[in-house]
C-alpha cells in the first residue's frame, strides 16, 4: 500500500495531456539549448551535479524529474530567469483580476469609527501652495 506522503504518489494520478506535452517540449527545447552551446549531456550533468541518466530522463520529458534539476539546468543554459520573468506576479492577469473580484468595495476605519471629511480649503493647502504632488506622502 502507497501512503499519500511518498514519493510515488503522484503515480496514482494521471498525467493530464496538456502537462505531458508540456515535459516533453521542455526536455526537446532543453536538449537543443544545450547542444546550440556545444554542450554535451555529460557536461550538462556535470555542471547542474547530477547524473547523465537524470539528463537523459529530463530531455525525454520524463515526469519524475525534479523541479531544481530543470531549474539547474535552465541556469547553467543561461534561461533561468526567463522563466522567473514569466512566473511574476504582474504577469498573471487571470491571479490579478481574481484579486481585484475580491478587493472590498470599502474600507472601514478600526473600531468602526467614521473618519471626518476635511473641508476642501484644508485639502488644497497640502501641495498646491508649494506646488507639491497630490499624493504627497505615498
Amino acid at each position: 500500500m502507497v501512503s499519500s506522503g511518498s514519493k510515488r504518489s503522484g503515480s496514482q494520478v494521471a498525467m493530464p495531456p496538456p502537462v505531458a506535452r508540456a515535459l516533453r517540449n521542455l526536455g526537446h527545447d532543453l536538449s537543443m539549448a544545450r547542444r546550440m552551446r556545444r554542450l554535451t549531456q555529460e557536461d550538462l550533468a556535470q555542471r547542474i551535479g547530477t547524473s547523465l541518466s537524470t539528463v537523459r530522463r529530463m530531455e525525454d520529458g520524463y515526469p519524475g524529474t525534479a523541479l531544481h534539476t530543470f531549474l539547474r539546468a535552465l541556469h547553467v543554459l543561461g534561461r533561468l530567469e526567463d522563466v522567473v520573468r514569466v512566473m511574476a506576479l504582474e504577469q498573471d492577469t487571470l491571479g490579478l483580476e481574481l484579486a481585484q473580484d475580491q478587493l472590498p468595495q470599502r474600507v472601514r476605519a478600526a473600531g468602526g469609527k467614521k473618519l471626518k471629511a476635511r473641508p476642501p480649503e484644508e485639502s488644497g493647502r497640502e501641495g498646491g501652495a508649494t506646488g507639491g504632488d497630490e499624493f504627497e506622502g505615498f
